[in-house]
């Protein structure tokens, strides 16, 4: 036998050594490679798939900060169109004030304030939650009004956003330091990311500005960060391995979302080596470029799983910027690599088995023949070059035939641990695919979000324009289908031809590009080929390094905004023709009275241009001004109109026009009040006619009643002087026969003075009673006043008047008609005496004439004194006009002062009335001296 050549010792450690090389250090080299190689891939994939999941929550939270933003400025438009429905302004109530303990939010300082109160329209909006709840009612959203106070703080006067006690922060304010806050006070809009008592929006503010342009508030609307619940359970359910989680934690170290320590600050955390690993990885993950993943390895103990030795931890994190956001996968090491580490000891516990197994069947194999060693060695060559169903053929039952069964037995159990190894690849490849789907669903999930959002079309193209996403509302809006498009169509079918020629699409990427956001209004087409106006946003689609890789575009068809303003501005523009050719003026003002517009004839009429009127109280231009105002809108109130209402406006140099008005109220749709119209004729010009009518009818009828006067004056002068001559002639006759010292001619002679005086008066009586033309001549001025004091001297010590005469004598001379003149001395005696019939007190007429010592040429001041009831303020400079009477009707006829007007202005002279109720009332007659040049 073959085997008889090996029994020698030598021989036999040598055919051992060579079994152990042929067989078994192939055996183990191609173990341990296999290992190794499959460790490496599995170590590898273990980790990608961490990097994936954050990558991808970080897409989730990209979208959904995208459709806040987009949510927040559709919610600002609807609560900006919501208040001018109530009002076109904010009307600030400054005799009604609200006291406010107004806190910073941010310190927690108090400060008491009292500010005015604010309404629009009827609705009051400081501690009044209707507006910004019907807002909240609309949108969903939070609605806050500011109030600017002292300091250039923002106070919250009306808010539904609320505290961490769950009540409205009412009386909270911003500090001017918030960068919402500048960018209000300095007149811009502010959008974007902002801490709301220590929470973090959504937000975009606008302000309010007053009637001169400046900033008297804000207007709020905003959507808490991460708002959607199922949005956080979505993430809340991602488990990595056995123990691991998805948990995100700010740049403070406050947990955003955790599956047991939701809100705890974990700034400080250690690991079991003391290191503050939390602080590092937030340090490192800021560092980051948009979308890269940094990795981060930690001892840990868990003492609440009741560890004492420390286990190494692997986190996979990744920055969000706009919401300052760290996303963190991470769990133990060994239960990533659990698997790996099981099958490399399995397969080691096989080799070292196999190995020693070996070294027996080796030293067994030397006692047999060296064919069946040669088979056996030929049999584990091919085994080693991967073909396991190769067996030894057993011919015996000796040692080689037992070392057979043995390498038989051998070669099955590597074939059962290498199946258990594939179907544990298998199983690992089941629970990529698995969480693959997982992907898939959170897709779906994203998908189905893009796809309710109907009012918009939402696009994602490639950096090229080519269309990659196609949502619901894109195909209601546009025409196409989803599946039409997708990888199919560039975004240019759904732009003009016009716009794509001058390279529309260009300068929105470059826009896009550079400045992160493109928004601009435009023409887009249909499938059909229609055209529509649209409000087009785009955003860039950037990839880890920040490279623009592709774009988001939200469109909004606007056909029907479009629509109705246009039809607005044509009514406005037909009604404003109609009312701009109106020969009448036209104006109307809101309920505070404020002017909102005004015509061209009224334009005419004040000689105010539109820009200086738009926006002032109607009252400026009211002769008798607020109360004017008040009493128009107390007639509106109780009649809803007035026509032929008649009062007087001032125009803009000052001349006073009488105005015959037709007023009425505004109504909007739901009949509320809005304010007020009216219809302003100017009738001065008729008015001075008719006046004049009336004044030249009053002159003819005095004139008249003056010539019928004359006639029975010198009628009765005539009829006195009969029986005057007779008592002369007898008195003549008593003094001739009378002796010098008869006791009764004292007597007879104070009755011949009385008859002188009748005389005297009769003949006077008959000279003021000719109706003669003026006749202008050189004339004392004293001697008409004289002449009239003669005719109404005894009526005033009837009525107990004292007559106090201060003529100044050798006075120059004047030219005029003095039967006019005593006329107006006449009137003036007359008033006189009236406005002292009726008072307790002194009553005492003082009649003055001097040389007035003003500088221009002389004149001649006749003044005539009482000390009467006095005449009103607000009636003084009436009491010239024709007609106008103080007295009761049947003892004036209002045309007295009006004569004396016209007599003293004919005398190129002028008439002055200084008068103080209760106290008296002083008139002036200024006259020209002669030869002053102006007579």
């Amino acid at each position: 036998m073959f085997i008889s050549q090996f029994r020698d010792w030598r021989i036999r450690t040598k055919l051992i050594s060579v079994t152990l090389f042929v067989v078994l250090v192939p055996l183990l080299c191609v173990s341990f490679l296999s290992l190794n190689r499959f460790g490496k891939a599995l170590r590898s994939a273990s980790e990608e798939d961490l990097g994936h999941l954050v990558r991808n929550i970080y897409s989730m939270c990209k979208v959904e900060q995208e459709m806040s933003q987009t949510k927040v400025i559709s919610d600002l438009n609807v609560a900006r169109e919501f208040l001018s429905l109530h009002g076109r302004a904010i009307e600030i109530v400054p005799d009604k004030k609200i006291r406010f303990d107004a806190v910073n939010q941010l310190t927690g300082k108090r400060y008491p304030v009292n500010v005015p109160l604010w309404k629009v329209g009827d609705m009051p909006l400081s501690r009044d939650t209707h507006f910004v709840d019907e807002v909240r009612r609309l949108v969903g959203g939070t609605c806050t009004i500011f109030q600017r106070i002292d300091g250039n703080r923002l106070l919250r006067i009306s808010t539904n956003v609320l505290g961490k006690d769950g009540k409205r922060t009412v009386g909270t304010f911003i500090p001017p330091e918030s960068p919402a806050a500048q960018a209000i006070l300095a007149g811009r809009s502010y959008r974007g990311r902002a801490d709301v008592l220590d929470d973090w929006y959504i937000t975009a503010y606008e302000p309010i500005t007053g009637q001169d342009g400046m900033v008297i508030g804000a207007l709020y609307v905003g959507v808490k960060e991460q708002s959607s619940k199922s949005f956080k359970d979505e993430i809340k359910r991602i488990k990595v391995g056995d123990t691991g989680y998805v948990y995100t934690i700010s740049s403070k170290g406050d947990l955003k979302i955790h599956p047991a320590k939701e809100g705890e600050n974990i700034l400080d955390s250690k690991d079991s080596s003391g290191f503050t690993y939390i602080k590092s990885m937030i340090q490192d993950a800021l560092t980051l470029g948009d979308g890269e993943v940094g990795t981060m390895r930690y001892p840990w103990i868990n003492p609440e799983l009741g560890e004492t030795k420390p286990r190494q931890k692997i986190n996979k994190y990744i920055y969000f910027e706009p919401w300052d956001w760290i996303i963190a996968a991470g769990t133990y090491e060994e239960e990533v690599y659990r698997s790996l580490h099981e099958t490399e000891r399995f397969i080691l516990i096989i080799v070292l088995a196999g190995l020693i197994f070996g070294f027996a069947l080796t030293f067994i194999l030397s006692r047999v023949l060296t064919r069946p060693i040669q088979d056996l060695t030929e049999v584990t060559a091919r085994m080693v070059g991967g073909d396991l169903s190769q067996r030894v053929l057993v011919d015996g039952a000796d040692e080689i035939g037992v070392l057979g069964v043995s390498f038989n037995q051998m070669i099955v159990q590597i074939q059962h641990h290498t199946s258990n190894l594939e179907k544990m690849v298998e199983a690992r490849t089941r629970e990529l695919k698995e969480s693959r789907e997982r992907y898939r669903d959170l897709s779906r999930f994203l998908n189905s979000i893009l796809d309710s959002a109907i009012v918009y079309a939402i696009m994602a193209l490639d950096f090229y324009g080519n269309i990659i996403e196609f949502n619901k509302g894109a195909e209601r809006i546009f025409g196409w289908k989803k599946e039409e498009v997708i990888q199919k169509e560039n975004i240019g079918i759904t732009i003009t031809p016009e716009d794509r020629k001058r390279g529309i699409q260009e300068e929105m990427s470059k826009r896009t590009s550079t400045e992160g956001v493109c928004e601009l209004e435009m023409d887009r087409v249909r499938k059909n080929g229609d055209r529509f106006p649209a409000h087009t946003t785009i955003t860039a689609i950037m990839d880890p390094s920040g490279k623009t890789t592709g774009f988001v575009e939200i469109v909004r068809d606007i056909t029907l905004r479009k629509r109705l303003a246009r039809e607005l501005r044509e009514t406005k523009e037909f009604l404003e023709n109609i009312m701009e050719s109106s020969v009448d003026g036209i104006l109307t003002t809101d309920l505070k009275g404020k002017i909102t517009y005004q015509n061209r004839a009224m334009q005419e009429l004040l000689e105010y241009p539109k820009e200086d009127v738009l926006g002032t109280h109607i009252s400026r231009f009211y002769v008798r001004g607020i109360q004017q105002a008040k009493d128009i809108m107390d007639l509106l109130k109780a009649d809803e109109r007035a026509e032929n209402y008649e009062m007087e406006v001032k125009r803009r140099e000052g001349k006073i026009l009488t105005i015959l008005t037709s007023l009425f109220l505004l109504r909007d749709e739901d009949e509320q009040v809005i304010g007020t119209a009216g219809i302003f004729k100017d009738v001065t010009e008729q008015k001075r006619l008719e006046a004049k009518l009336k004044a030249t009818q009053a002159s003819l009828f005095e004139a008249s009643k003056m010539r019928a006067l004359g006639e029975l004056v010198a009628g009765v002068a005539h009829e006195l002087n009969n029986p005057l001559m007779a008592s002369k002639t007898i008195l003549h006759v008593i003094f001739k026969n009378l002796s010098e010292d008869c006791q009764e001619r004292e007597r007879l002679e104070i009755i011949r003075k009385c008859n002188d005086r009748i005389e005297r008066i009769v003949e006077h009586l008959r000279e003021f009673s000719r109706q003669t033309k003026p006749e202008f001549s050189e004339i004392d001025l004293n001697q008409p006043i004289e002449n009239a004091l003669i005719i109404t001297g005894q009526q005033l010590l009837n009525h107990n008047i004292l007559l106090v005469r201060k003529l100044s004598e050798d006075l120059p001379k004047v030219i005029g008609d003095s039967n006019q003149l005593e006329q107006v001395f006449l009137n003036l005696i007359s008033n006189a005496r009236d406005a002292m019939h009726d008072i307790t007190g002194p009553k005492e007429l003082t009649i003055s004439s001097y040389i007035s010592d003003h500088e221009g040429p002389p004149l001649i001041v006749v003044s005539v004194k009482d000390t009467g009831v006095g005449i009103p303020d607000e009636i003084i400079d009436k009491v010239l006009e024709p007609f106008f009477s103080t007295k009761p009707v049947g003892k004036g006829t209002g045309l007295g002062l009006s004569l004396c007007f016209g007599i003293i202005e004919a005398h190129q002279g002028r008439i002055e009335i200084n008068s103080r109720q209760n106290k008296g009332t002083e008139v002036k007659v200024l006259l020209p001296v002669k030869g002053s040049g102006k007579e």
